[in-house]
Protein backbone atom coordinates (compact mmCIF):
# COMPACT_ATOMS: atom_id res chain seq x y z
CA UNK A 1 0.00 0.00 0.00
CA UNK A 2 1.36 3.86 -0.95
CA UNK A 3 1.82 6.13 2.10
CA UNK A 4 -0.13 9.12 2.23
CA UNK A 5 2.67 10.90 2.37
CA UNK A 6 4.37 9.36 -0.81
CA UNK A 7 0.75 9.92 -2.33
CA UNK A 8 0.56 13.27 -1.08
CA UNK A 9 3.86 13.89 -2.96
CA UNK A 10 2.90 13.06 -5.90
CA UNK A 11 -0.21 15.28 -5.70
CA UNK A 12 2.28 17.94 -5.19
CA UNK A 13 4.47 17.34 -8.10
CA UNK A 14 1.98 17.84 -10.14
CA UNK A 15 2.08 21.54 -9.99
CA UNK A 16 4.65 23.79 -11.52
CA UNK A 17 5.48 25.75 -8.17
CA UNK A 18 5.57 22.65 -6.07
CA UNK A 19 7.96 21.17 -8.34
CA UNK A 20 10.04 24.18 -8.08
CA UNK A 21 9.83 24.35 -4.68
CA UNK A 22 10.95 20.49 -3.80
CA UNK A 23 13.71 20.11 -6.99
CA UNK A 24 11.54 17.51 -7.83
CA UNK A 25 9.48 15.53 -10.93
CA UNK A 26 7.50 12.82 -11.95
CA UNK A 27 8.15 10.15 -14.92
CA UNK A 28 5.47 7.94 -15.82
CA UNK A 29 5.38 4.95 -18.19
CA UNK A 30 8.24 1.99 -17.82
CA UNK A 31 9.46 3.22 -21.09
CA UNK A 32 10.35 7.13 -19.61
CA UNK A 33 10.99 5.79 -15.98
CA UNK A 34 13.81 3.53 -17.91
CA UNK A 35 15.28 6.59 -19.70
CA UNK A 36 15.37 8.69 -16.36
CA UNK A 37 16.80 5.06 -14.77
CA UNK A 38 19.57 5.55 -18.30
CA UNK A 39 20.51 9.09 -17.16
CA UNK A 40 22.59 10.71 -14.69
CA UNK A 41 20.02 12.71 -12.90
CA UNK A 42 19.16 11.12 -9.22
CA UNK A 43 15.58 8.30 -9.15
CA UNK A 44 14.62 9.01 -5.47
CA UNK A 45 12.45 6.33 -5.43
CA UNK A 46 9.66 4.16 -8.18
CA UNK A 47 6.34 2.93 -7.59
CA UNK A 48 5.18 -0.25 -9.30
CA UNK A 49 2.19 -2.00 -9.69
CA UNK A 50 2.32 -5.50 -8.74
CA UNK A 51 1.23 -7.16 -11.68
CA UNK A 52 2.92 -4.91 -14.00
CA UNK A 53 6.55 -5.52 -12.25
CA UNK A 54 5.65 -9.15 -13.30
CA UNK A 55 5.97 -8.27 -17.30
CA UNK A 56 8.97 -8.13 -19.07
CA UNK A 57 9.38 -4.71 -19.48
CA UNK A 58 8.71 -4.08 -15.94
CA UNK A 59 10.91 -6.76 -14.69
CA UNK A 60 13.25 -4.36 -17.05
CA UNK A 61 12.69 -1.29 -14.39
CA UNK A 62 13.04 -3.29 -11.57
CA UNK A 63 16.26 -4.87 -12.71
CA UNK A 64 17.36 -1.30 -13.55
CA UNK A 65 16.28 -0.15 -10.26
CA UNK A 66 18.46 -2.60 -8.30
CA UNK A 67 21.53 -1.87 -10.48
CA UNK A 68 21.28 1.86 -9.49
CA UNK A 69 20.26 1.70 -6.03
CA UNK A 70 16.89 3.13 -6.58
CA UNK A 71 14.12 1.90 -4.05
CA UNK A 72 11.56 0.41 -6.00
CA UNK A 73 7.48 0.35 -3.45
CA UNK A 74 5.76 -2.28 -5.16
CA UNK A 75 2.03 -1.71 -4.89
CA UNK A 76 -1.59 -2.89 -6.34
CA UNK A 77 -2.04 -1.71 -10.16
CA UNK A 78 -4.73 0.40 -9.69
CA UNK A 79 -3.35 2.48 -6.50
CA UNK A 80 -0.42 3.20 -8.81
CA UNK A 81 -2.65 3.76 -11.48
CA UNK A 82 -4.59 6.19 -9.43
CA UNK A 83 -1.45 8.30 -8.83
CA UNK A 84 -0.69 8.70 -12.62
CA UNK A 85 -1.92 11.51 -14.65
CA UNK A 86 -2.34 9.72 -17.91
CA UNK A 87 -5.94 8.46 -19.17
CA UNK A 88 -5.29 4.80 -19.28
CA UNK A 89 -1.44 4.92 -17.43
CA UNK A 90 0.90 1.95 -17.00
CA UNK A 91 1.11 1.63 -13.25
CA UNK A 92 5.30 2.71 -13.21
CA UNK A 93 5.80 5.99 -11.78
CA UNK A 94 9.62 7.71 -10.78
CA UNK A 95 10.01 10.72 -8.47
CA UNK A 96 13.04 11.76 -9.91
CA UNK A 97 15.53 14.72 -9.50
CA UNK A 98 14.79 18.15 -11.48
CA UNK A 99 17.53 20.70 -11.47
CA UNK A 100 16.22 23.93 -12.65
CA UNK A 101 17.48 25.61 -16.17
CA UNK A 102 20.77 27.67 -15.55
CA UNK A 103 22.60 29.61 -17.73
CA UNK A 104 25.55 28.30 -19.93
CA UNK A 105 27.62 29.84 -23.01
CA UNK A 106 25.81 29.42 -26.35
CA UNK A 107 28.72 30.07 -28.52
CA UNK A 108 29.97 26.52 -28.82
CA UNK A 109 27.46 24.05 -29.25
CA UNK A 110 24.45 23.03 -31.02
CA UNK A 111 21.08 24.41 -29.37
CA UNK A 112 17.41 24.35 -29.38
CA UNK A 113 15.66 27.76 -27.95
CA UNK A 114 12.41 27.74 -27.15
CA UNK A 115 10.59 30.76 -26.25
CA UNK A 116 7.02 31.37 -25.81
CA UNK A 117 6.37 27.75 -26.78
CA UNK A 118 3.38 26.95 -24.05
CA UNK A 119 1.67 23.41 -25.41
CA UNK A 120 3.47 20.69 -23.14
CA UNK A 121 3.21 18.76 -26.30
CA UNK A 122 5.20 20.81 -28.63
CA UNK A 123 8.00 21.37 -26.36
CA UNK A 124 8.19 17.50 -25.55
CA UNK A 125 8.35 16.91 -29.25
CA UNK A 126 11.07 19.50 -29.57
CA UNK A 127 13.19 17.82 -26.88
CA UNK A 128 12.67 14.74 -28.12
CA UNK A 129 14.28 15.72 -31.34
CA UNK A 130 17.11 17.60 -30.10
CA UNK A 131 18.22 14.38 -28.15
CA UNK A 132 17.34 12.80 -31.23
CA UNK A 133 19.49 14.67 -33.48
CA UNK A 134 22.25 15.36 -31.10
CA UNK A 135 21.92 18.72 -29.68
CA UNK A 136 24.10 19.84 -27.03
CA UNK A 137 21.17 21.09 -24.69
CA UNK A 138 17.41 23.34 -24.67
CA UNK A 139 17.41 26.55 -23.80
CA UNK A 140 14.19 27.35 -22.32
CA UNK A 141 13.12 30.73 -22.58
CA UNK A 142 10.42 33.61 -20.94
CA UNK A 143 6.71 32.04 -21.67
CA UNK A 144 8.30 28.55 -22.51
CA UNK A 145 6.17 25.82 -20.31
CA UNK A 146 7.62 24.27 -17.71
CA UNK A 147 10.28 21.40 -19.41
CA UNK A 148 9.07 19.28 -16.12
CA UNK A 149 5.69 19.25 -16.58
CA UNK A 150 4.67 15.62 -16.68
CA UNK A 151 3.04 15.75 -20.46
CA UNK A 152 6.75 17.59 -21.37
CA UNK A 153 8.45 14.67 -19.82
CA UNK A 154 6.03 12.17 -21.49
CA UNK A 155 6.30 13.49 -24.98
CA UNK A 156 9.64 13.78 -24.40
CA UNK A 157 9.83 9.98 -24.67
CA UNK A 158 12.72 10.58 -21.65
CA UNK A 159 14.93 13.52 -23.26
CA UNK A 160 14.62 15.48 -20.94
CA UNK A 161 16.49 13.31 -18.47
CA UNK A 162 19.33 13.49 -20.80
CA UNK A 163 19.83 16.71 -22.47
CA UNK A 164 20.84 20.15 -20.31
CA UNK A 165 17.91 22.66 -19.44
CA UNK A 166 19.63 26.33 -19.92
CA UNK A 167 18.15 29.22 -19.06
CA UNK A 168 17.46 32.01 -21.07
CA UNK A 169 19.50 34.78 -21.89
CA UNK A 170 18.75 38.10 -20.12
CA UNK A 171 16.69 40.40 -22.12
CA UNK A 172 19.80 43.09 -21.93
CA UNK A 173 22.37 39.91 -23.16
CA UNK A 174 22.83 40.75 -27.36
CA UNK A 175 23.45 37.08 -27.93
CA UNK A 176 27.07 38.30 -29.59
CA UNK A 177 29.33 35.84 -30.62
CA UNK A 178 26.46 33.27 -31.16
CA UNK A 179 24.84 31.99 -34.26
CA UNK A 180 21.44 32.44 -33.84
CA UNK A 181 19.00 30.91 -36.40
CA UNK A 182 15.17 30.97 -36.64
CA UNK A 183 12.25 29.51 -38.38
CA UNK A 184 10.92 31.85 -41.00
CA UNK A 185 8.81 30.99 -43.86
CA UNK A 186 10.44 34.21 -45.97
CA UNK A 187 14.29 32.57 -44.96
CA UNK A 188 16.25 30.26 -47.13
CA UNK A 189 16.28 26.02 -46.25
CA UNK A 190 19.06 25.12 -44.74
CA UNK A 191 22.31 22.74 -46.22
CA UNK A 192 21.53 24.01 -49.80
CA UNK A 193 24.15 25.45 -52.60
CA UNK A 194 25.53 28.59 -50.88
CA UNK A 195 23.42 28.07 -47.67
CA UNK A 196 26.40 26.38 -45.73
CA UNK A 197 25.22 25.38 -41.62
CA UNK A 198 28.02 26.97 -39.39
CA UNK A 199 29.48 24.20 -37.12
CA UNK A 200 27.79 26.50 -34.23
CA UNK A 201 24.01 27.20 -33.92
CA UNK A 202 21.09 28.04 -31.49
CA UNK A 203 17.51 27.22 -33.56
CA UNK A 204 15.18 29.70 -31.98
CA UNK A 205 11.71 28.47 -32.12
CA UNK A 206 8.47 30.89 -30.91
CA UNK A 207 4.79 30.53 -30.29
CA UNK A 208 2.90 29.99 -32.85
CA UNK A 209 1.14 33.07 -32.88
CA UNK A 210 3.59 35.41 -31.74
CA UNK A 211 6.41 34.50 -32.95
CA UNK A 212 10.03 35.60 -31.80
CA UNK A 213 10.17 38.50 -29.73
CA UNK A 214 11.67 41.27 -32.29
CA UNK A 215 14.95 41.53 -30.12
CA UNK A 216 15.86 37.81 -31.25
CA UNK A 217 14.73 37.83 -34.88
CA UNK A 218 16.86 41.30 -35.77
CA UNK A 219 19.40 39.04 -34.35
CA UNK A 220 18.77 35.81 -36.32
CA UNK A 221 19.10 34.68 -39.66
CA UNK A 222 16.24 33.14 -41.23
CA UNK A 223 15.70 29.62 -42.11
CA UNK A 224 12.86 27.99 -43.59
CA UNK A 225 11.18 23.97 -44.11
CA UNK A 226 10.67 23.69 -47.57
CA UNK A 227 6.99 23.06 -48.63
CA UNK A 228 4.77 22.64 -51.25
CA UNK A 229 2.78 25.56 -52.73
CA UNK A 230 0.51 27.36 -51.03
CA UNK A 231 1.33 25.62 -47.42
CA UNK A 232 2.83 28.86 -45.30
CA UNK A 233 3.52 27.37 -41.86
CA UNK A 234 3.71 23.87 -39.92
CA UNK A 235 3.35 23.38 -36.22
CA UNK A 236 6.33 24.49 -34.68
CA UNK A 237 6.98 20.61 -32.79
CA UNK A 238 7.23 19.64 -36.47
CA UNK A 239 9.09 22.74 -38.31
CA UNK A 240 11.68 22.28 -35.61
CA UNK A 241 12.43 18.78 -36.40
CA UNK A 242 12.94 18.84 -39.79
CA UNK A 243 14.87 22.46 -39.22
CA UNK A 244 17.04 20.54 -36.37
CA UNK A 245 17.38 17.34 -38.99
CA UNK A 246 18.43 19.74 -41.77
CA UNK A 247 21.04 21.86 -39.88
CA UNK A 248 22.55 18.55 -38.25
CA UNK A 249 23.44 16.83 -41.59
CA UNK A 250 25.25 20.09 -43.23
CA UNK A 251 27.99 22.24 -41.98
CA UNK A 252 30.60 24.69 -42.97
Amino acid sequence: MISKSRARLVRRLTVRRMREREGLALAEGPRVVLEALKSPLQVRWVLAGAEHAGSGIGRRVLDACSQRGVEVQVAPDREVRGLASTERPQPVIACVAAPPPVPRPLDRGRYLMATGVQIPGNLGTLIRSAWGFGLDGVVIGAGTVDPWNHKVVRASAGGVFHLPMTSGPDPVDPLEGVNLLCADAAGAVPGGPGRGVPRDWVLALGNETGGLPARLLRRARAIAVPMAAGVDSLNVAVAGSILMYLLTRGGE
